[in-house]
């Protein structure tokens, strides 16, 4: 019995020790990184939380950076430290006060308090509408086809949809609609067949963070 008491003692001691709290002052520095565009995104709200009650905020600079200065820092494992940016749907947003964006939540410990964060966020863009106008008419089996493609978001989040398209066929024109998707700089690839003739060509626009924009293609 005194052998069980002494292990429990030990093992007690250890928790105790474990769980032992220890403060530091730490500022905690970090930058708003644009998964669209491979930089930094100025005038994003940053939330810094404990899981304790802690819930500081300030804004990212021109730059994209954000700091938070005089932190108290617990070594105490109930403390959760976490970088917050919150998300927004964008579904049936008109303006960019309710633009889609897709936020970030990055989890530090005491030890990671010094490291310089990058919690990664993807700004949408509200509408980019594409006329395909088609004069004079000559042939109903006329059409075009377009691609919209942000190859450096695919590049950084590759399991999210990063092309989206859309055409004209027959006779007359047509209009095409995109909306909410990642902001950034699109590379459009354009098919068109007249007359049996089929011709390419390949331009580019860059939709900024609650753009809303029109493109043209005379087919």
């Amino acid at each position: 019995m005194k052998l069980i008491g002494l292990v429990l003692c030990v093992i007690l001691f250890a928790a105790c020790k474990k769980d032992k709290d220890t403060v530091a002052t730490k500022n905690i520095n970090g930058m708003v990184y644009n998964n669209c565009t491979d930089s930094g995104l100025a005038n994003v709200t940053v939330f810094l939380q404990d899981g304790q009650g802690l819930n500081e905020s300030t804004v990212s600079g021109a730059d994209g950076n954000f700091s938070f200065n005089n932190v108290q820092i617990h070594s105490n494992s109930k403390y959760e430290y976490v970088i917050y940016i919150p998300s927004k749907s964008g579904d049936g947003a008109k303006t960019f006060e309710y633009c889609g964006f897709d936020g970030a939540r990055m989890y530090f410990n005491h030890d990671e308090a010094d490291v310089f964060l990058k919690p990664r966020v993807t700004p949408r863009f509200l509408l980019f509408t594409i006329y395909c106008n088609k004069s004079p008419i000559t042939n109903v089996s006329d059409s075009v086809r377009f691609y919209c493609t942000n190859y450096t978001f695919h590049k950084n989040v590759t399991n999210n949809p990063y092309r989206w398209g859309g055409g004209g066929y027959g006779l007359g024109s047509y209009t095409n609609n995109g909306g909410n998707y990642p902001m950034g700089k699109y590379i459009i690839d354009i098919d068109i067949w007249n007359s049996g003739v089929h011709t390419t060509k390949k331009d580019s626009v860059y939709l900024d963070w609650g753009a809303n924009k029109t493109y043209t293609i005379n087919w």
